[in-house]
């Protein structure tokens, strides 16, 4: 017999920590893009929040964005969701089919390393890999273990270059996010942008991010000076006790100060201080991909730790016959879109 799945759609209130505690306390890996942080940042966008509870034999609150896309018609996304066992799926795709509303396809990327078990679950209830909007691999950094576990886990590469920072005269530490420290941080970012090519949101995007994360108390800014000089930046975000690499950058004349490695190192120490445990150092590329674009922030991040993490691959459940050519072609809808307005869709 096919048991009915319910759910309650509720409404979070940035203000409140109400919605916030729930996430907490049903996802087994709590990410920022599941707080009503995350909700009100993306409702002043083209996204929109749809905050929900299904009960999957207990509730599990999850924030459903959805957003019209040119051609195919509003794509529901579900991210970075935890808390999800094999058993689980089936009820969370009937729930999902039975209230989609306007959906014409629905978008799942699970926060949990990967599990084969979980995803032939996803596949055997009708989901399909599709093209992920957030990384899968990942430098993780457990900072709750101490200090001298925390350097005998890096190698030995990372722990020479802290101390070639120190002998330097480096000096870091978190600051205010003031408009000046603001201002100083878009040009680190913008500097590395064109030094290495990598795409980075627009600086008003930034600084809306990261103005709400600080006005909800869930946002670091840590600076890295040489010489009273500001060299390198990090923009850290936390929820619960887990924390991420949100945006970082740093100037291009100054390489042999070692100043970011420096800058990483006393952000971890900084974080286990206040009970933070984990530190999604954020995207590498996969390592079996030796030739993928990357290579030198894999290089860089994966000397804090000993192993790469895999995330989830992110699944695509249809409920329109067109959702699998958007599906198909959802690569070539983002590269349009960027190329058109120089931003990211997702």
């Amino acid at each position: 017999m096919q048991r009915t799945v319910t759910a309650n759609v509720v409404q979070a209130d940035p203000s409140s920590s109400g919605w916030d505690d729930r996430i907490l306390a049903a996802h087994t890996l709590p990410h920022f893009m599941q707080s009503s942080t995350w909700e009100q940042i993306r409702s002043e966008g083209p996204w929109a929040a749809s905050p929900r509870v299904l009960d999957l034999d207990r509730d599990l609150p999850v924030l459903a964005f959805e957003r019209h896309a040119e051609g195919f018609g509003t794509l529901q996304h579900l991210p970075r969701v935890s808390g999800l066992a094999p058993a689980d799926v089936p009820a969370l795709t009937e729930r999902i089919r039975a209230e989609r509303g306007g959906a014409f396809a629905t978008k799942i990327e699970v926060h949990q390393p990967r599990d084969d078990a979980l995803v032939a679950a996803f596949e055997s209830s009708g989901w399909r890999p599709t093209r992920a909007s957030q990384y899968r691999h990942a430098i993780v950094v457990e900072t709750d273990v101490g200090e001298d576990e925390l350097l005998a886990g890096m190698k030995k590469r990372a722990r020479a270059e802290i101390r070639v920072a120190e002998r330097n005269g480096v000096t870091a530490g978190r600051v205010e996010l003031t408009e000046e420290n603001r201002r100083r941080m878009l040009e680190l970012v913008r500097e590395t942008a064109e030094r290495s090519g990598a795409f980075f949101r627009g600086a008003t995007y930034l600084e809306r991010v990261w103005t709400a994360f600080d006005e909800h108390d869930r946002g670091r800014l840590y600076f890295a000076w040489h010489d009273g000089r500001v060299v390198s930046g990090a923009f850290v975000a936390v929820f619960g006790n887990c924390a991420w690499y949100k945006d970082g950058g740093s100037l291009r004349d100054r390489p042999q100060l070692m100043a970011s490695r420096f800058l990483q190192w006393e952000i971890m120490r900084d974080l286990a201080a206040s009970g933070i445990a984990r530190y999604d150092l954020g995207h590498v590329p996969p390592p079996s991909e030796p030739h993928a674009p990357g290579q030198g922030v894999l290089t860089f991040k994966s000397a804090f730790a000993r192993d790469v993490l895999e995330y989830m691959p992110a699944f695509h459940l249809s409920h329109e016959d067109h959702a699998e050519a958007w599906r198909r072609g959802e690569s070539e809808f983002l590269a349009a879109h960027q190329s058109r307005t120089g931003d990211y869709w997702y």
